[in-house]
């Protein structure tokens, strides 16, 4: 009996801590779900509260516009434009302005205070007011290393949005020189002409043109060699055929936009003898022939003219004593004899 009871409460105390183990598991399960809960809330609640800052910045409200690209020159102000636009809300004003470059804070704007930057670097407008609305900005002097990708952040109270511009250099290329190779495996080809310009950004383009203006580019070949700092040395070459009847030809050179940089004209002498390399001695006397032979012959008349315009005054003094009567001189110089016959009729 005795023993029967103790075994009862030995059973009655490990279902007692059986129960009292299910609970405190149970109570940290319950514990742990309420953490759980409470960062879902938190989740839900941050969540929330970037929707409704997202909601402020609405940009039916809030708009910001900037140039996507802007083609700038080297060493000289580059200009960024960036126009805020707020939309017909009237009572709305810029807080804060941030133009920033790979992470790099450039220029900084707080309202009521004047702006922070960076040497090199302000904005186009730094005088503020309530109703400016353009954060453009400027760069002075501008570089080689200023060119990239650059992000405008603009906070107003009523929201904040940004927007990115590109800046990109042009730089120009030098006057473009002409020099001549007569060397040429090819037989029908009298003389290359190779222009070149270098120093120039983005990669440009030579054209070929003859005294009338024709375009012979189709003709040459271009190569362009990019050097260690980014540039461009640009060289184009232009076969000049035996047959060829032009002696003038302009290289000229053309940046990205189209526009003529710079020019140079060549000349190619009639006389010269590398305009066809591959002529031997009798070929040039052959033309040196066709080329006196005329000369020659003009002279001759010339001085034959003069000769006849010489001599006509003496012709025309030694003629001046003779009868214009051809008859009567021949009846002077040879006298009629008259036979007796005659005479006697006539008596």
């Amino acid at each position: 009996m005795q023993a029967q009871e103790t075994r009862s409460l030995y059973e009655t105390e490990n279902n007692y801590f059986e129960n009292a183990a299910l609970k405190s598991k149970a109570w940290f399960i319950l514990k742990e779900k309420e953490t759980v809960m409470a960062s879902w809330g938190v989740c839900l609640l941050s969540l929330t509260l970037i929707c409704n800052i997202i909601a402020r910045c609405d940009f039916s409200f809030v708009n910001l516009k900037c140039n996507d690209y802007k083609q700038g020159r080297l060493g000289q102000q580059s200009l960024l434009e960036c126009i805020v636009n707020l939309s017909g809300v009237s009572d709305a004003r810029i807080e804060r302005v941030f133009w920033m470059k790979e992470g790099a804070t450039l220029i900084e704007y707080k309202r009521g205070n004047a702006p922070k930057s960076e040497p090199r670097f302000t904005l186009a407008e730094p005088h503020r007011n309530e109703g400016n609305l353009n954060v453009s900005m400027l760069v002075t002097n501008t570089k080689w290393e200023d060119r990239g990708d650059y992000t405008c952040t603009v906070i107003t109270s009523r929201g904040y949005c940004l927007s990115s511009a590109s800046l990109e250099l042009s730089v120009p290329y030098g006057t473009p020189t002409i020099s001549r190779l007569s060397k040429n495996p090819n037989q029908k080809v009298a003389m290359t002409l190779s222009c070149n310009a270098g120093g120039g950004y983005p990669e440009g383009r030579i054209l070929w043109f003859d005294e009338h203006g024709t375009n012979w580019t189709p003709s040459s070949k271009q190569n362009a060699i990019k050097t260690e700092d980014g540039r461009f040395n640009l060289n184009s070459r232009l076969d000049l055929l035996q047959s060829s009847t032009f002696f003038n030809y302009i290289c000229a050179v053309y940046n990205i936009r189209k526009d003529r940089e710079g020019e140079t004209q060549y000349s190619v002498s009639v006389l010269d003898p590398v305009l066809n390399p591959h002529e031997g001695p009798t070929q040039k006397s052959d033309l040196a022939s066709k080329i006196v032979i005329p000369v020659v012959i003009i002279g001759a008349v010339i001085i034959g003219l003069l000769i006849v315009r010489l001599l006509k005054p003496c012709f025309q003094s030694s003629h001046q004593g003779l009868p214009t009567n051809r008859k009567d001189y021949y009846e002077d110089e040879y006298p009629t004899k008259t036979m007796p016959g005659d005479n006697a009729a006539a008596v």
